[in-house]
């Protein structure tokens, strides 16, 4: 073959090589980087470990999924970084891209699986300060801290931020801080107290309890702190709102049922006793859905909208029952003649958490959504409570004072591998959803 000749076929190679897609002539691509470790919430530090990335960081980067992470340390083959703010929409894990970026060119390229981490708060002096850590503890940081205790978390829907309450010289507004801990914002201001914040589930507005009125309320605010209004209007007791799971709706207890109650005098009109309640999400329509002479309250709907569960004395004792949405078919679940209430709902709705006295102190218990099969998961002789689901289902973080300290705990859902996370002096854990008024003894 001639020079001539073999010239010509090297070129014509070359192009049947880009035309058929063959990277005979192409570049090489980023290689590939490892994530360590491979899964964690945001603020997480993670090792990024690969090659080539240079002595410092300069100008280079490292981006998930396109977010620059904070750097902690830069070296040629290894990077310490910050998960950024990355959403784990209604609690489900996302995977992200890792991308690391020395003058301009991506040098390296990996994945990571960001997670939905445990919001809790640590008892610091006189003050609760709100954190955040992984489901196996790890990586604890303080999420937001400083004059005044916090309290009340709430994950938003995408959960890239969170709303709480901060308590001051005995009054309390509502707050809005990105799950790293930036863009803190006040969203009430009152000589109030304005308390158990629960999320739309477009993430847009926030319904919450106020006694700015001089009598508890629901309110409801925009996210960004506009449209403040009060939804219940009426000049008793309305509080602990719920929203339906397609926003319509919000549910909450009050004390207008006005019940005629009938006795050895003339009947007289009762407003003592708390009723279920149910409202549009702008506070008209209003329903009572319990309707008789007992406590019912503490109210949360069941995931798909269908049910509600809620606490009531109505037997005598303080019992968890559950209805259809529109009140018909009460049902007593626990049905046993101690103290059984904070109903918490698993996220496919089949199962049942919740807390009760019945075997002499507080414990969690699980049952089926019917009110069958209840299992004691805690055993022990201290104090158990505040459970909240993991968001696939598969384990319960609680609150326990079995070490003489109230500390973070996790177990699996059967109350298997019951693990410590916390070991400071810490409570009221939020993984996916929690909201519960126990009182610690």
């Amino acid at each position: 073959m001639t020079r001539r000749m073999f010239l010509l076929w090297v070129v014509f190679a070359g192009t049947l090589g880009l035309a058929w897609g063959c990277d005979w002539f192409a570049p090489s691509g980023p290689a590939a980087i490892t994530a360590v470790p491979a899964s964690g919430c945001v603020g997480t530090q993670v090792t990024i470990v690969g090659a080539g990335f240079g002595v410092s960081q300069g100008a280079s980067s490292v981006t998930f999924d396109g977010e620059p992470a904070m750097i902690d340390t830069w070296s040629d083959g290894a990077i310490t970084a910050r998960v950024p703010l990355l959403a784990t929409s209604g609690g489900a894990s996302s995977n992200a891209a890792v991308v690391v970026t020395v003058d301009g060119e991506a040098v390296g390229s990996g994945s990571f699986t960001v997670v939905r981490g445990i919001l809790y708060f640590a008892k610091r002096g006189d003050d609760f300060v709100l954190c955040l850590m992984n489901p196996d503890g790890s990586d604890a940081t303080d999420i937001a801290s400083g004059i005044g205790a916090w309290t009340c978390a709430a994950w938003s829907p995408d959960g890239t931020q969170i709303a709480f309450s901060r308590v001051v010289e005995a009054t309390a507004g509502i707050y809005v801080i990105n799950a790293d801990g930036s863009g803190e914002e006040q969203l009430t201001d009152h000589a109030s107290f304005d308390l158990f914040p629960t999320w739309s589930p477009d993430g847009e507005r926030i319904a919450f309890q106020t006694s700015v009125d001089g009598d508890l309320e629901v309110y409801v605010v925009d996210a960004d702190g506009g449209g403040e209004t009060n939804l219940t209007q009426f000049p008793f007791e309305d509080g602990w709102p719920s929203w339906s799971a397609d926003g319509t709706r919000i549910l909450f207890y009050s004390r207008r049922g006005g019940l005629i109650i009938l006795g050895a005098d003339a009947p007289k009109l009762s407003l003592n006793n708390l009723e279920v309640m149910v409202m549009d999400a702008d506070g008209t329509d209003v329903t009572n859905l319990t309707n008789n002479a007992a406590t019912d309250w503490i109210p949360f709907w069941s995931p798909d909208g269908t049910r509600i569960a809620f606490q009531s004395d109505r037997d005598g004792s303080g019992e968890i029952f559950a209805m259809a949405s529109d009140g018909s078919d009460p049902t007593n679940l626990t049905n046993n003649p101690n103290l059984d209430g904070w109903a918490s709902w698993s996220p496919d709705g089949e199962k049942i958490a919740f807390v009760s006295d019945r075997d002499g102190n507080y414990e969690i218990y699980v049952m089926n959504a019917d009110g069958t099969g209840q299992v004691r998961l805690t055993n022990n002789t201290e104090w158990d409570a505040g459970p909240t689901w993991s968001p696939d289902g598969t384990r319960i973080a609680f609150e326990s004072h079995r070490d003489g300290e109230y500390r973070i705990y996790v177990m699996d859902a059967d109350g298997t591998n019951q693990t410590v996370l916390t070991r400071e002096s810490s409570g009221y854990p939020v993984w996916l959803e929690s909201r519960w008024a126990a009182v610690r003894p």
